[in-house]
């Protein structure tokens, strides 16, 4: 049934999106862990909770690839092969219709843990109608394996960069070469970069050939202590001369206070697709206060927005986020901060136009708005008669299937 109430686009509103019972086909609610996604899917590596017809009871499951269908509000399983069910802190990455997910296991701050890679192709699937996904080895003796490394891609290069050994974050950055399946290693820094000591929980961004990093937590471990990087310059490696700099970031002209995002760590972070010189952080703490701005930082000009009034609906923290291709951004899990300062971990999966789409965008979400339960449930005979631009056909042909 149509709604009766009047479309209007939402520019840097929040939605937050259903969630399909029962509990047990939905993802636990796990933080620190990636997200991936396309205009169709949300996609995360993560245990679930499987229901016992046996005992009628409810039983925890080995990690596995789920993804959340936007169009109908539900979670599925993806059926793998080769992937392994023991990942923790995973990475995912996507590139048109290959996936690509990093991870370890049995690690600690202070020890080098196994480092693992695998690439799958969602678009190719085997006999059993499974992905099957490849493990891609280190070459080389690389990369370091050390915990929290950022991950990220470009094309068909992978980027990384060493994370955290002993409280100490390095600087060293490797390359992968998709096609060759071989690793490069392109900056030894370690021990050698300044501002590199006792510092964790950085976030990476790739735009033209350079590598930008923010933030950043300085640990003292003797004086049980932590500092926060400022957000007022950032480090950024040359990929064509293999080089660390420094540049001095911009303030918000428009929002002079405040001009720049105030000191924080386990802030989300995401990278708009279609506008790569965009990136957007959110939330976070500074162990003290709890934030729930939105901030977007310009690669070209490297000068920061404040993009209020838009506010996360809540104070939040250790949460993950990601762009699709059509500028909706999306949030996941985290750690939630009340007024009466109680905090609780939430799995409610939140979105935002954050940039104005095409105009075909628009209307297909307007469509949907009016229209969304009548298509799941026309045949595809009257959907087809509906002359629907295909990738909007094909996306409602993928959540008939859920419903």
């Amino acid at each position: 049934m149509a709604t009766s109430m009047e479309y209007r686009f939402k520019h840097l509103e929040f939605d937050i999106l259903p969630k399909n019972p029962p509990e047990w086909d939905r993802p636990l609610c796990v933080i620190d862990q990636g997200i991936a996604s396309n205009d169709d899917y949300l996609f995360k590596y993560n245990r679930f909770r499987k229901h016992s017809v046996k005992n009628n009871s409810e039983e925890l499951a080995n990690e596995t690839l789920m993804r959340y269908n936007f169009i109908a509000d539900r979670w599925e399983k993806i059926k793998c092969k080769n992937l392994p069910t023991y990942f923790q802190l995973t990475s995912i990455l996507m590139s048109g219709n290959f996936i690509i997910i990093h991870g370890g296991k049995d690690f600690e701050f202070i020890n080098e843990y196994t480092f693992q890679l695998f690439v799958g192709n969602l678009a190719k699937k085997n006999q059993d109608n499974c992905v099957e996904f490849e493990e891609i080895c280190s070459t080389n003796g690389i990369p370091i394996t050390e915990y929290g490394q950022p991950v990220l891609i470009d094309g068909k290069f992978v980027y990384s960069l060493n994370g955290t050994s002993e409280y100490q974050n390095e600087m060293d950055v490797f390359r992968l070469d998709l096609c060759t399946k071989e690793w490069q290693l392109l900056c030894q820094a370690r021990g050698q970069h300044p501002r590199t000591d006792e510092n964790l929980r950085r976030e990476v961004a790739y735009y033209d050939n350079h590598l930008y990093m923010f933030g950043g937590a300085h640990v003292m471990i003797l004086l049980k202590n932590m500092y926060l990087d400022t957000f007022e310059d950032i480090q950024v490696f040359d990929i064509s001369t293999n080089k660390w700099e420094y540049y001095k970031t911009l303030p918000d002209l428009q929002n002079l206070s405040p001009s720049y995002p105030a000191n924080r760590c386990y802030y989300g972070w995401a990278q708009c697709p279609t506008q790569p010189e965009y990136v957007y952080m959110s939330g976070g703490t500074d162990n003290v206060n709890f934030f729930s701005d939105i901030w977007r930082l310009n690669l070209n000009t490297l000068q920061w927005c404040n993009l209020m009034p838009c506010r996360l609906p809540k104070s939040m923290f250790l949460h993950s986020s990601t762009v699709v291709p059509s500028g909706r951004i999306y949030y996941y899990n985290g750690i939630v901060n009340t007024e009466s300062f109680n905090m609780y971990q939430k799995d409610d999966i939140m979105c935002a136009w954050i940039r104005i789409p095409k105009l075909k965008d628009i209307c297909w979400d307007a469509m949907l708005y009016y229209f969304k339960d009548q298509m799941l449930k026309s045949s595809l005979g009257d959907l087809q008669n509906l002359g629907l631009p295909l990738e909007y056909y094909e996306s409602i042909i993928k959540a008939k299937i859920l419903v």
